[in-house]
């Protein structure tokens, strides 16, 4: 018999409604047809062929009967019940469409932003290793006794760890992306990224090996293991490629080249792989360290990003202390002066948690990603609630029109149970309805949601999306039911049989608290996307230090790694170029620290640096305090230093030029500049200095003349085919590479926005609703004021106010909750807007006017009716 098992769903739902006396005949029948169509059709057919079985079966013979008095069959009762709702929805065909887009509209927005956060929560998840896979970090105290925690480590690490450190399995390291590698194959040239990899990274992560041996494809300073992708693109196939030979052009990492052939040892797949790593092809470690420099290879170097596989039921707290003690007998006397006691030095985080939890303040963990993963979280399920929200109130406030059916139900001798069931019936079907509207609306926004989230989301219709879209269904039905269900069910028959429905206290309590909390919400979201947008315009506005328009970035590959001083003369002398440099990195993001300026008494300060070449200040624009900049006219500028005004603060130099400082070997002090950002504005600013280093350049900076920025850009793209014929010369814009820098807050400025005019959308639908139902309420109230005087501008006033009442409300408790949220979210940067009392007051008076405009465009429509109409006897 074969082990498989059918959904356990629908077989639970078959044993619920079917009759016990012919339930375990019938239960045999489907299991044994259930076996032999999984051995004949396989799994996934069979699966599909149960759940249809099981809906053909749901037929009036076969269904269980109804306990109790009265012995009426379900499926009687659910068919009377479906056909009822459907009239009713015929019959308030204003209130169904309310309800309809409210519905429709909040669930398609929870599963786009469940498939945004589905997708976040699930990356680094797929590997074998998940739950025993981590990564060696380290934290290391600063001279200002603020704690840094650094990602990469020694090479020296993992044989180190696996020698010494029983708890650990296996271990691998990944190592320097080879960003601008020019792969090439019979006359084929394909720009790619790479990395180095130890020889066990395919035992320790699970990216699908298609060919090549996981134990032996990472050995040997030849061998390079590609992806399919890659292999498509560059040889044509992906099959049958183990031992063709590749050829790899200069890169641009410094002084470490790898040109050379490579023997294709393996193919991996990254597609359909929910990674956060990039690369195109893997080299090995072995290449890497014969190519390293030995001087760098020492313990407090950081070569390397190192992770390990620990063994089961590993203690973590005592991993800790055994990999502290560890680290402190590897560094010996760097130990005690980098002044780590009573910290733990190294310490080791999940993988997958990395991308979620990938930020640290002070040596501790604060987040990330994950905080954008449970903003979104909680807006899907308010926007939902919202939608909800309205079916509650409108079916609760609309409850006068359907009394006497329901007095007439109860006189008749239904129950309390049977009248929930109706009226749960009825909510779970327009849930029904709305969701199928709803994945028809996604279906029509995905392209453009991916476009604005930068992902490639897709909604699979599957066993598991039915499944979980049923229970869903359900519960979002009860939810949303389950007060007017019990509101209605629990009138009295005399009450029920009234021609006008007496309000109760409660009942108004709970309406005008559900309203109130609509507008409260839709007016934190007002506000947040006012604050949100403010503080992108602060950053694209700020002054930076440094000149941004008009300046080219070039990346510095292939030929032009041999050919830069020719090439870089031409461009500046070409009609339209102020001038031209060279930096390692870009100069928003400036990458590389290193310590330096220590003594016995103190420890070396934390700087961050930049390798440059000649007018790189005077092309940005940067400010000289003191001194001078590297200069053509001076000898041995590669041993002088430029450091920026609160690194000789931190310092404590008095009179810095000229003074000989130990940072990354002597050198001397020639200049001062004025404080830049040379980071996004997350960041504050600290110790920078920057050092004349042409051969680590990777970038080239040009900066044109405005006006005439297209001539220029094809004039150094011919001087570019001249020194770099076999590539495609590629660009990009400065100021769009400090755009790249805030690309998660640019991403939630959009969705908020999005998000703010669906909140406020639904939450209007069901205060137009409300406003309806309450002047068809007062009609004949309407006519008479008007017949005794009252003016229309007075009875709209007289209409509105109850409503006004809510929103200011809700406007006064949303105020404080908006300031607490947005403060925290801007304390994530170092330099950010004050948050005034504008914010609060644009926002508040937006929600009002929308409220007022919502109910005041209804009621008046009713105040200007004729009076003889309203008060016309039905």
């Amino acid at each position: 018999m074969n082990s498989n098992r059918p959904p356990s769903f629908f077989l639970r739902i078959f044993r619920w409604f079917c009759h016990p006396d012919i339930l375990t005949p019938i239960e045999g029948d489907l299991m044994e047809l259930y076996d032999e169509r999984v051995e004949k059709n396989g799994k996934r057919i069979a699966d599909l062929r149960f759940i249809i079985d099981v809906i053909q079966l749901l037929r009036p013979g076969i269904l269980r009967p109804m306990e109790g008095s009265l012995k009426i069959n379900y499926y009687d009762m659910f068919k009377h019940n479906i056909i009822l709702t459907l009239r009713n929805f015929r019959r308030y065909k204003s209130s169904f469409l309310i309800n309809l887009v409210g519905l429709s509209t909040g669930i398609a927005t929870f599963l786009l932003i469940y498939l945004w956060v589905s997708d976040e929560v699930s990356k680094d998840h797929f590997h074998e290793n998940d739950q025993s896979l981590y990564q060696v970090l380290r934290n290391i105290k600063l001279s200002d006794q603020s704690i840094a925690t650094a990602e990469s480590n020694s090479d020296l690490l993992v044989p180190a760890l696996r020698e010494e450190i029983s708890e650990i399995a296996t271990a691998t390291i990944l190592m320097e992306d080879i960003s601008s590698a020019i792969l090439t194959y019979e006359g084929s040239k394909i720009k790619t990224v790479g990395k180095h990899a130890g020889k066990d990274f395919f035992n320790v992560f699970s990216y699908p090996l298609l060919s090549g041996d996981p134990n032996s494809v990472l050995q040997g300073k030849s061998s390079i293991v590609i992806s399919k992708s890659l292999a498509e693109r560059l040889l044509g196939t992906s099959d049958n490629v183990i031992g063709q030979s590749i050829h790899l052009l200069d890169n641009t990492d410094g002084d470490v080249e790898y040109e050379g052939n490579y023997l294709i040892t393996g193919v991996f797949d990254l597609e359909g792989v929910n990674t956060s790593e990039e690369f195109d092809f893997l080299l090995t470690d072995e290449l890497f360290l014969a190519n390293r420099d030995q001087g760098d290879t020492h313990w407090d170097s950081n070569s390397s990003n190192v992770y390990v596989v620990l063994k089961d039921q590993v203690n973590l707290p005592l991993l800790q202390e055994k990999l502290d003690k560890f680290y402190r007998s590897k560094m010996g006397e760097n130990y005690i002066k980098y002044q780590m006691e009573g910290h733990a030095a190294m310490f080791v985080q999940k993988y997958s948690d990395r991308y979620l939890y990938n930020r640290y303040e002070n040596g501790q963990n604060a987040g990330g990603r994950i905080q954008y993963v449970h903003l979104f979280s909680i807006i899907a399920c308010i926007i939902l609630l919202i939608a909800c929200i309205n079916f509650i109130n409108l079916s609760t406030a609309l409850a006068s029109r359907r009394t006497k059916e329901l007095g007439i139900k109860k006189v008749m001798g239904a129950s309390k149970s049977n009248l929930i069931f109706q009226y749960l019936s009825e909510s779970i079907l327009l849930t029904f309805i709305s969701s199928l509207v709803a994945i028809v609306i996604v279906f029509l926004a995905l392209p453009y949601f991916n476009a604005l989230t930068d992902k490639s989301l897709t909604l699979k219709i599957d066993l598991n999306f039915i499944q979980y879209a049923l229970l869903f269904i359900v519960t979002v039905g009860l939810l949303s039911g389950s007060y007017p269900s019990v509101f209605l069910s629990g009138l009295k028959i005399i009450e029920a049989l009234k021609t006008r429905l007496k309000t109760s206290f409660s009942e108004i309590i709970v309406r005008k608290g559900l309203i109130i909390f609509q507008f409260c919400i839709s007016t934190v979201l007002i506000i947040s996307v006012l604050v949100i947008g403010q503080q992108i315009d602060y950053i694209q506005s700020k002054n930076l230090g440094f000149e941004m328009d008009n300046i080219l970035l070039i990346e510095k590959e292939g030929k032009l790694v041999r050919n830069i001083d020719p090439f870089m003369a031409e461009v500046r002398n070409t009609p339209g170029v102020l001038n031209a440099t060279i930096l390692e990195g870009s100069p928003v993001s400036f990458d590389n620290s290193g310590g330096g300026y220590g003594s016995k008494e103190r420890p070396p300060m934390q700087f961050t640096f930049a390798p440059v070449g000649y007018d790189y200040i005077k092309t940005m624009g940067i400010k000289l305090k003191e001194g001078r900049a590297f200069s053509r006219e001076f000898s041995n500028e590669g041993q002088k230093i430029i450091l920026n005004e609160t690194a000789i603060k931190r310092m404590g130099l008095e009179n810095p030029i000229g003074t000989v400082v130990n940072i990354r070997g002597n050198r001397e002090i020639i200049g001062i500049v004025e404080d830049f950002h040379y980071q996004s504005l997350h960041n504050e600013i600290k110790p920078m200095f920057l050092i004349y280093q042409p051969g680590d350049a990777n970038s080239i900076v040009v900066k044109i003349k405005a006006g005439n920025e297209k001539q220029s850009v094809a004039s150094i793209e011919k001087i570019y085919k001249k020194y770099n014929p076999a590539l495609a010369f590629n660009f990009r814009f400065l100021n769009n590479e400090y755009d790249q820098l805030y690309n998660s807050e640019m991403k939630v400025a959009g969705l908020s926005k999005y998000f703010a005019l669906i909140a406020v959308l639904i939450s209007c639908l069901g205060l137009f609703g409300l406003a309806t139902f309450s002047t068809e309420r007062r009609i004949k109230e309407i006519g008479i004021r008007k017949i005794l005087g009252a003016g229309s501008f007075r009875i709209v006033l007289m209409l509105t106010s109850s409503f006004t009442k809510m929103v200011v409300v809700a406007i006064v408790i949303a105020i404080p909750v908006a300031h607490q949220i947005l403060g925290g979210w801007l304390d994530n940067f170092a330099y950010r807007i004050s948050l005034g009392w504008s914010y609060f007051f644009i926002g508040a008076s937006a929600a009002l006017l929308i409220a007022c405009f919502t109910v005041g465009y209804q009621t008046w429509s009713a105040a200007d009716v004729d009076p003889v109409k309203c008060i016309r006897d039905e």
